[in-house]
């Protein structure tokens, strides 16, 4: 290949598929450590995310907290860009071949204003592009070489104007490779989204376990599932994606600097290194020296006992089993012991030899954990301003599966508490449930119960939180009937559709239901107040409910 040729396609960069290989190959290349600082930052928001998607969506109180909750969004937000900064920078020192420069302080603070300055910007003109189509990749590529070339090192250019350097860098290269990772992309969330719907049905089938999604097609479509589809593929997705990223702009800066020539030769250096320790342990063994011919020709003396015994093991092991033939009846039929004493003995032997494997498996772990909290050669941060971030991660790490340990033990408490047949006490009445709370639910007291309840609130002038009682009492009186399925995550509409659904024939009922769920939600969830006269139209509606 002539001069200009290399030179020309060292400038037009790698095919798209021979990035992507090397993308793969580096995220295998790179350590536990470099994979845990990327989920250090991303699971936290992404776990913020659903939490404010679900509660802005459901909670009654949800213009309360608005403000200080989308503050934390942001915050994990600018949280999760810094920790992918700490990646790129992880993965750019294992494309080197050289470590990465140490996390004083100053860097640090560079790092969080180059990322809190820029990565929000992209997300009002990311969709802006998206929908022009053209620009799209390139403010894309934009804030993907923010995340890589925003580490806090010291330079005189700005990281906007380095970032833009790259960004431009290879455009039929870049716009294959987006393409890709998204195809890619949405292939790993259709298969997100297909297995965790499947998994309600495999309980179903499997384990008799009914749940609302088992029983409809429409929690699939809400928003905090999908948001759960996206973000468990972009869990998975995204190290690949900043893999790309951080070749991409190792690639561009090296055209300048030639640092890729000397990664290159470094890696050649490495693996020639490798051979010749290979040839010379060949060579070693090839040409046997005088002490070891004197060691062969002089073996030690072995006890025979001893032999027999390590033969007898070794027979006895499953691997060599079939070839062993079975034992012929009448030496069992001619043996001293009984069946029942055989039987005593071979139980004896197999649950020992399960107490030997599980000590085995146990030990195996207890020294796996040590291995992850007291990692060999590993170089421990030194000198004031450093930080540990490789111990920092997997600290949060181990917190968050600690967390998460925690909370699906709760979960599971609390579905077996709900799976157990409930008895309302006769001293419910004594401590009546807070109407104002969100998580109430109708089947915590009986219809006279609720109705008791809202007219306490009634005489006191609570119209309100009468009405929202006598609303309660109706729930329940139709969850008595099994004309509605009562459940916490439910809402009002829901009711509606499976009362619609299963008393479609009652059409008073139906109108009755229709005009108290419609004055509920108006006093409850909006400005409207309630009158007497309202509530006593609210009662009369319960009355019309009763009777059809």
């Amino acid at each position: 290949m002539s001069e200009s040729a290399a030179r020309k396609r060292r400038r037009a960069g790698k095919a798209s598929m021979d990035l992507i290989e090397e993308a793969v190959g580096l995220l295998r290349e790179a350590s536990m450590g470099a994979h845990t600082t990327y989920y250090v930052g991303a699971i936290p928001f992404w776990i913020g995310l659903l939490y404010f998607i679900s509660d802005m969506s459901r909670s009654a109180y949800a213009a309360d907290h608005l403000a200080d909750a989308s503050l934390g969004v942001a915050l994990l937000y600018v949280w999760g860009k810094c920790w992918q900064t700490v990646y790129a920078s992880k993965l750019r020192a294992t494309v080197t071949g050289r470590p990465d420069e140490p996390w004083t302080l100053a860097r640090i603070l560079r790092m969080i204003a180059a990322q809190a300055s820029l990565q929000p910007w992209g997300l009002i003109f990311r969709p802006i592009a998206l929908v022009i189509t053209i620009p799209f990749v390139w403010v894309s590529n934009f804030y993907q070489c923010v995340t890589v070339v925003g580490e806090g090192t010291e330079n005189e250019d700005s990281v906007a104007s380095r970032a833009w350097e790259q960004s431009k860098l290879w455009p039929v290269q870049a716009h294959s490779v987006v393409t890709i990772i998204h195809f890619f992309a949405f292939f790993v969330w259709l298969n997100v989204g297909i297995v965790l719907a499947a998994l309600p049905l495999m309980l179903k089938a499997l384990l008799a376990v009914e749940t609302e999604f088992s029983r409809g097609v429409s929690h699939y479509f809400n928003s905090t599932f999908l948001t759960a589809t996206v973000a468990l593929t972009s869990l998975a997705v995204d190290p690949l994606r900043k893999a790309v990223y951080t070749i991409r702009c190792f690639r561009g800066a090296s055209l300048q600097s030639g640092n890729d020539l000397s990664a290159d030769l470094s890696r050649l250096r490495a693996r020639s290194a490798i051979v010749a320790l290979l040839a010379a342990g060949l060579l070693t063994g090839a040409v046997p020296s005088s002490r070891a011919e004197t060691t062969v020709a002089t073996p030690r003396n072995a006890n025979a006992e001893e032999l027999d015994q390590r033969i007898s093991e070794v027979l006895s092991r499953r691997e060599f089993a079939w070839r062993t033939p079975r034992e012929n009846g009448e030496r069992t039929s001619k043996s001293d012991t009984s069946w029942l004493q055989s039987w005593l003995n071979s139980a004896g032997t197999s649950f020992e030899r399960w107490i030997t494997a599980g000590g085995r498996q146990i030990a195996r772990f207890i020294r796996w954990v040590k291995s992850w909290f007291n990692p060999p050669n590993v170089p421990t941060p030194s000198g004031p301003g450093q930080l540990d971030w490789i111990g920092l991660g997997k600290a949060l790490l181990v917190i968050l599966g600690g967390a998460l340990v925690v909370l699906l033990g709760w979960m599971g408490v609390r579905w077996w508490q709900q799976r157990r047949p409930k008895v309302v006490a006769a001293t419910a009445a004594l401590t009546p449930p807070d109407l104002r709370s969100e998580n109430i639910v109708a089947d915590q007291l009986p219809e006279d119960g609720w109705m008791a309840l809202a007219r306490e609130h009634a005489a006191r002038g609570e119209l309100t939180l009468a009405l929202r009682a006598a609303w309660l009492a109706g729930l329940a009186h139709l969850g008595h009937r099994e004309l509605i399925n009562i459940s916490q995550h439910k809402t009002n509409r829901d009711y509606d559709r499976e009362l619609r659904r299963r008393a479609r024939d009652r059409s008073s009922l139906l109108t009755a239901f229709e005009q108290n769920l419609t004055s509920f939600e108006r006093s409850w969830y909006g400005n409207h107040a309630v009158t007497n006269e309202r509530f006593d139209h609210f009662e009369g509606n319960l009355d019309r409910i009763r009777e059809s």
